[in-house]
């Protein structure tokens, strides 16, 4: 249970929606070996099993905004798992805990992504939270249950 698993997602033709794959690139290197990346257009309600199974679950995402470059939540499962057909973190968090019977530690990793058209590119502003994002990633795999 010591496994921690990343979920980079975002949607790469929207333009800074697709900040979290850049981020994925950027960490996949340097991650330890019990540490699984995973990228996608959008959360799955599959993907609660994983969530059960892991130690640590960090999701990083875009929010629309100019500043600041990166911002860091400890999240809760949700007392109600929501309908429809993509779920957010605190949902899947809540159906691994309904599911399963255990929700890890999770974290989310929300950066800086301005400009959101129908266009594939990122911006400067997402380009650079990319790359602190990672740094933010790096440090939680490192110190997992370190509140930052």
């Amino acid at each position: 249970m010591s496994k921690t698993l990343i979920i980079c997602i975002g949607n790469l033709g929207r333009g800074d929606d697709g900040v979290a794959h850049l981020v994925a690139d950027l960490i996949k290197a340097s991650l330890p070996t019990d540490t699984d990346l995973l990228t996608c257009h959008q959360l799955d309600i599959a993907m609660s099993h994983d969530i059960s199974e892991a130690g640590t679950v960090v999701f990083v995402d875009a929010a629309q905004r100019h500043d600041p470059l990166v911002e860091t939540f400890e999240l809760s499962p949700a007392a109600r798992v929501p309908g429809g057909h993509a779920p957010d973190p605190e949902g899947l968090l809540g159906m691994a805990q309904q599911l399963y019977g255990r929700t890890p530690v999770a974290w989310l990793v929300a950066c800086a992504a301005p400009e959101m058209p129908h266009a594939e590119g990122l911006s400067d502003r997402a380009k650079a939270a990319s790359v602190e994002a990672a740094s933010t990633v790096i440090q939680l795999v490192n110190d997992t249950g370190v509140a930052l």
